[in-house]
């Protein structure tokens, strides 16, 4: 535990000194705002007639779309969380901080909990403020923090599981898949079926229609699952770094 605790205290402060998701988060919090105060966000009870609006007529997609803060959220869960994630640890590679870890007696399981505790927690604190941005009060701050939090962890667990294997490379088109991909999904269906298992289509269509909550939480929740036998695999040796 005492190590541990030293892990997240170090990714914490890594985060703040160098806070490439805080300012992910601030620019897409920006575009949030931009965008609202440009474009007002249609409701279909408000089109007349509803033929002429695009929105009504479905778009070039029935998949439900969330508002603009969730979109966005959507794209950060995605994006922001992965990257951030598979930085700390290319960091602590560059720096042979490893080599210093494996010294001190440090385990696997230990450094993993450690620093994802960091980022999902400083994540938590910025998907609030998503939240408000977008006008969620009372439940359905409660329902946006309950889908997107979930959905945030798996991301943490995904970066790590990318940077701690043979094949960190993977980072960059997986963070862009997982966050860019839900929202262009909207108008390829082919993308759609790709990426329908994926945790942050979930998180997506769960902000957008309530009705997807059950099958979402359980994909989120397997997709999760899968995220700890993926590290559990990699650190089988027992070596802080594969």
């Amino acid at each position: 535990m005492r190590n541990t605790k030293a892990i997240f205290l170090k990714q914490w402060m890594s985060q703040l000194k160098s806070p490439v998701m805080l300012v992910q988060a601030g620019i897409f919090l920006a575009m949030v705002l931009v965008f609202t105060f440009l474009f007002d966000e249609s409701d279909c009870y408000d089109c007349v007639p509803a033929v002429v609006c695009y929105d009504c007529e479905g778009g070039a997609s029935d998949m439900p779309t969330p508002n603009m803060a969730g979109m966005f959220a959507v794209i950060f869960v995605g994006m922001a969380m992965i990257s951030s994630a598979s930085g700390l640890v290319a960091e602590d590679k560059s720096t042979h901080n490893f080599r210093f870890m494996a010294m001190a007696d440090v385990k696997p399981h230990e450094y993993l909990l450690g620093t994802t505790a960091a980022v999902w927690f400083l994540s938590i604190g910025v998907l609030v403020l998503y939240a408000l941005v977008g006008r969620n009060f009372g439940m359905d701050f409660l329902w946006f923090m309950a889908i997107t939090v979930p959905g945030a962890l798996v991301s943490v667990l995904l970066g790590l599981a990318i940077a701690t294997s043979k094949a960190p490379w993977l980072t960059m088109p997986l963070s862009f898949l997982y966050g860019m991909g839900p929202m262009l999904a909207a108008e390829n269906e082919s993308l759609a079926a790709i990426i329908r298992f994926t945790s942050t289509q979930q998180v997506r269509l769960s902000l957008a229609d309530s009705t997807y909550l059950l099958e979402s939480f359980t994909i989120i929740a397997l997709n999760g699952v899968g995220m700890i036998l993926l590290l559990a695999y990699t650190h089988r040796k027992g070596k802080l770094l594969a």
